[in-house]
């Protein structure tokens, strides 16, 4: 009885480590969700991870600024 509760032990151990994600297919996931450039404007979820991948320049966070900024009316 002891090996078969040895073996599912391994079994359910060795599932769950195959279900986490390793940092390099992490990697190729954002590169896939951060080439669409609709996912790097700041009002989105990645934005902040698509900047490590892909730092847009000081003109383009500037437009982003005025282009979110309030009109003050």
């Amino acid at each position: 009885m002891k090996p078969v509760r040895y073996a599912c032990c391994l079994l359910v151990l060795g599932s769950i480590l195959g279900g986490c994600q390793t940092a390099g297919s992490r990697q190729e996931q954002l590169a896939a969700i951060c080439a669409d450039p609709a996912n790097r404007r700041p009002d989105t979820t990645y934005f902040s991870e698509c900047q490590a991948l892909y730092p847009s320049s000081d003109r383009a966070l500037q437009k982003d600024f005025m282009l979110g900024a309030p009109t003050g009316e």
